[in-house]
């Protein structure tokens, strides 16, 4: 797949809520890109999701000649470029969120549920610092904490409301080593010592390349319950038959086994998810 990188790099991290970062990768077919040919579905995925998502837009490309495109950014960002561009079959988001607000707003038309988006604290490998799942372990100064900005993406969105809801937002804020705008770069913050510790997605843990650097610590689920990860088809799909068909493949039992694979199902939640196909009668 071609790859290409759109950045806008902020003033300040400290503006976090005027101008945060954003970076949009996108990848396409090989042979789309030597044919020169449109795709025939264009689809805007949040950073976390885009493994499994490609995993499974590569086998239905195979399945049905089709060639697809992925636009690769923060959620809110997408959200703002969808709506700027008025263009796309289909919008990924890191939480459901987003969805509710593009039903309001028109955009989105229908949606499929294809896993959970669960925020966890996240330090480096075996815990160095021996931290806990506290959150007031956030607001002290001898720690680097490094954040997702609240206005770039579901990861900084979701802990925002977190950190909200226990009360403790604005100390914490005040005490940020730096905002960045994804789950990849939360990542890196800690892989690079940036950071002691980071509020980052359950699903980022659980990848091949980050297993080795990454320690989860679970989080309360008083402070935050999962995020529903949906599909959702856009009001400017050109295609929406075809749009509809993925949908469909990406909550089908294929799909919901690939994102497991991936982290966006515990156990149970898969158990369960594919009972409910079973009984619904949807197939492979």
């Amino acid at each position: 797949m071609n790859v290409r990188n759109v950045a806008i790099v902020s003033i300040s991290a400290l503006l976090f809520f005027i101008l945060p970062v954003f970076e949009m990768v996108t990848h396409q077919s090989p042979h789309a890109a030597t044919q020169n040919k449109s795709p025939d579905l264009v689809i805007y995925a949040g950073i976390t999701m885009i493994k499994p998502l490609k995993v499974l837009a590569d086998a239905f490309e195979k399945q049905h000649h089709v060639n697809i495109e992925i636009n690769q950014g923060a959620s809110g960002f997408l959200y703002q470029t969808i709506k700027k561009e008025k263009q796309g079959d289909i919008y990924f988001p890191g939480s459901d969120s987003f969805r509710r607000i593009g039903e309001k707003e028109g955009l989105i038309l229908e949606h499929v549920l294809v896993g959970y988006n669960r925020v966890a604290l996240v330090v480096a490998k075996d815990n160095p610092k021996h931290l806990t799942n506290d959150l007031n372990q956030l607001m002290n100064p001898e720690l680097s904490v490094v954040l997702s900005s609240p206005t770039s993406g579901a990861i900084g969105k979701a802990g925002d409301t977190m950190l909200k809801k226990a009360d403790i937002a604005e100390k914490v804020y005040k005490n940020v080593t730096y905002f960045t705008t994804d789950s990849h770069r939360l990542f890196h913050a800690i892989k690079s010592g940036d950071a002691d510790i980071v509020i980052n997605w359950y699903a980022v843990t659980k990848w091949p390349e980050t297993k080795d650097y990454l320690t989860l610590i679970p989080i309360d689920p008083k402070w935050s319950k999962p995020k529903k990860l949906e599909l959702d088809l856009l009001n400017y799909s050109k295609n929406p038959a075809l749009a509809k068909a993925f949908m469909a493949y990406a909550a089908s039992k294929t799909g919901v086994k690939v994102f497991y694979n991936y982290g966006f199902f515990t156990q149970q939640e898969y158990d369960q998810r594919m009972k409910e196909l079973s009984t619904e009668g949807q197939g492979k």
